[in-house]
């Protein structure tokens, strides 16, 4: 069985399950602590509005940009990224011209990424005689109050996306999509509604 996450699609595409449903929030926890098993859990539309989810200072913002200007059909839970770094360089910088936007998809393993930013990493790698293409990668974000979360992955297996142009527009930037290999050992809390995101390690 596959079980997809996502709620909000565009009119033509199939509803998706979570939008049959009154699902307003989930979270995903794939923490290692002894004696609790990894879950996902479905929270319905609570009393207060937010009895399910962490403080809102803490959240990083979601943005519907994808679907909005670029024509990505399905809305997908987009982050924007402050910065991308590979092996203690910076990759890429979000500027109000160019914006690191980032998919947080558990149903990814490692990391796909724009082609053009794959090939500006293997051009720099390759300059500076490095021996891993993607050893260590951090990808650094922004909460409400202005903290940095940061999402790291050791080695992850990175693909580069098949087309600049994946839903038919070009983007103002760069595109990464965020799998397991960033999300394990964190505790996943999205509030779909509100579109917020939180990522915890305790």
């Amino acid at each position: 069985m596959v079980l997809g996450l996502v709620k909000n699609t565009d009119s033509r595409i199939r509803p998706s399950f979570l939008s049959q449903s009154n699902v307003s929030a989930f979270k995903v926890d794939l923490r290692e602590r002894e004696g609790s098993n990894k879950s996902l859990t479905l929270y319905g539309p609570s009393t207060d509005g937010s009895s399910n989810l962490p403080d809102e200072q803490d959240a990083i913002p979601l943005v519907r940009d994808l679907n909005k200007r670029f024509g990505d059909p399905t809305i997908h839970y987009v982050g924007v990224a402050s910065s991308i770094n590979v092996n203690g360089n910076n990759l890429a910088t979000t500027s109000r011209r160019s914006k690191i936007y980032c998919i947080f998809d558990t149903g990814c393993s490692g990391m796909t990424i724009s082609p053009s930013l794959f090939d500006q990493r293997y051009a720099s790698a390759r300059a500076n005689r490095e021996k891993n293409l993607w050893g260590s990668v951090n990808v650094e974000l922004q909460t409400v109050s202005g903290k940095t979360v940061t999402l790291n992955a050791n080695r992850p297996i990175t693909t580069p996306l098949g087309d600049e142009r994946p839903w038919g527009k070009r983007l103002d930037g760069h595109l990464i999509v965020l799998g397991l290999s960033f999300l394990e050992g964190l505790k996943m809390t999205v509030d779909i509604d509100g579109d917020k995101i939180w990522f915890e390690d305790r």
